[in-house]
């Protein structure tokens, strides 16, 4: 009678426990420090990027890891940024990254994550009693983040970077000083200009053109435009010019950032050409979309950088 009890005390407590391994969730909370040589440009925008966390980032549960929730606040010189990543089965990490500027070169990254499991007892149970894996992933992938700013492949800083060969061509090019303030208006006067003294045969996919611009001071640029056309011409006449192209290796990113505003990707874009032991062969050129407006597409369309390159090595 006396083993009857215990048996059905063991048993009540076994129950109570299974249903208080069902019932609360298991969490665990890891925490690191890393230093990425690095600043806080490329640091953010890497962190910011979240459709591609999944070129650093690795979870066993979540096949395509992209936060559900970023958010990113300064605490003094310190930028904070919280995120959640979560599936639908009631697992999920909440986690902290404090990025502060280390010295002149790199930047220091305190990173914690909380793992939350909240149904699935098997899962509950193996981190419970082996948080030492769960703990390796989250190292492995502040290795990964580290690798993928301080060597980067083909995406850096949010930005994807795309190896091409430019083909033999021959553009003409206008060029005008304008105001800096009417640098994106200008863009569609000076296509205008240069297109209207060209017959439409002899214009490659007419619409498509290029520009690039280069500062002179506060208040004044040289803006230049140019179009490929089918045969290089021999009587061209200021203001106009012809550049005739050998092909040329290149890269090309796209941007969506505003014609005027886009001075964080062009310096992303030189220090990926570093890291890759690349230097740009000459100015580089915004290709403009013929299916948007020429009036506007300085502006308020996706624009596609193409710089011209050479290796080092």
């Amino acid at each position: 009678m006396q083993g009857k009890k215990i048996l059905i005390t063991v048993l009540m407590v076994l129950s109570l426990v299974l249903v208080l391994l069902i019932a609360i969730p298991m969490r665990r909370t890891y925490n690191a420090e890393v230093v990425v040589n690095s600043d806080e440009l490329i640091t953010y925008r890497t962190l910011q990027d979240t459709t591609n966390w999944d070129k650093w980032y690795f979870d066993p549960e979540l096949p395509k890891p992209r936060p559900t929730f970023m958010q990113m606040t300064a605490a003094k010189k310190t930028q904070v940024f919280d995120y959640v990543l979560k599936d639908q089965n009631g697992y999920e990490k909440a986690g902290q990254i404090k990025v502060s500027k280390k010295d002149r070169w790199s930047m220091r990254i305190d990173w914690s994550e909380e793992f939350t499991f909240r149904t699935n007892i098997f899962k509950k149970l193996h981190l419970l009693f082996n948080p030492s894996e769960y703990r390796a992933t989250f190292l492995e992938n502040m290795v990964h983040f580290k690798g993928n700013i301080e060597h980067p492949e083909n995406i850096f800083g949010g930005l994807t970077f795309n190896r091409v060969i430019v083909p033999a061509g021959n553009l003409i090019k206008i060029s005008d000083t304008i105001s800096l303030q009417a640098l994106s208006e200008e863009i569609g006067i000076l296509y205008n200009r240069l297109t209207t003294q060209l017959p439409v045969g002899e214009i490659k996919n007419p619409g498509t053109f290029l520009s690039q611009h280069e500062t002179l001071n506060d208040t004044t640029a040289v803006l230049s435009v140019a179009v490929e056309i089918t045969d290089a011409k021999s009587d061209i006449k200021e203001p106009f010019e012809l550049l005739e192209m050998d092909a040329h290796p290149a890269v090309v990113i796209q941007t969506q950032k505003p014609y005027t505003e886009m001075e964080d990707d062009i310096t992303i874009m030189y220090r990926w050409l570093k890291k890759n032991d690349k230097r740009p062969a000459t100015g580089y050129w915004i290709r403009h979309s013929p299916s948007t407006d020429i009036a506007q597409t300085s502006t308020r369309s996706n624009l596609t950088i193409i710089q011209e390159v050479y290796s080092i090595k």
